[in-house]
């Protein structure tokens, strides 16, 4: 048996739940993004736990955090540079 076809009325009604779902998504990610970026911060929280908890990744969290000009902890920024050495191939 056949499903009866889509009403102009129903079809309305998804299009406006779609609209206040995708506002309500955008509100709520706006408050995530804030107490993601309070608690970069303040660092007390180790940055791989914030954004685990966030549910976002942590490549996401390190460009909303640039974005916001919080900077990678130096010990970071360190131990970033010598694996980068580490992995050039060796001069030959």
């Amino acid at each position: 048996m056949e499903s009866p076809s889509p009403t102009l009325e129903e079809i309305a009604a998804a299009g406006n739940r779609r609209l206040r779902d995708a506002d309500r998504l955008k509100k709520s990610s706006g408050e995530l993004k804030e107490l993601v970026l309070s608690a970069l911060r303040e660092g007390h929280l180790r940055p791989t736990r914030v954004a685990r908890a966030s549910g976002w990744t942590g490549a996401h969290v390190r460009k909303l955090a640039r974005e916001a000009g919080i900077e990678p902890d130096e010990r970071y920024r360190e131990r970033a540079e010598r694996l980068r050495k580490a992995q050039e191939p060796a001069d030959a």
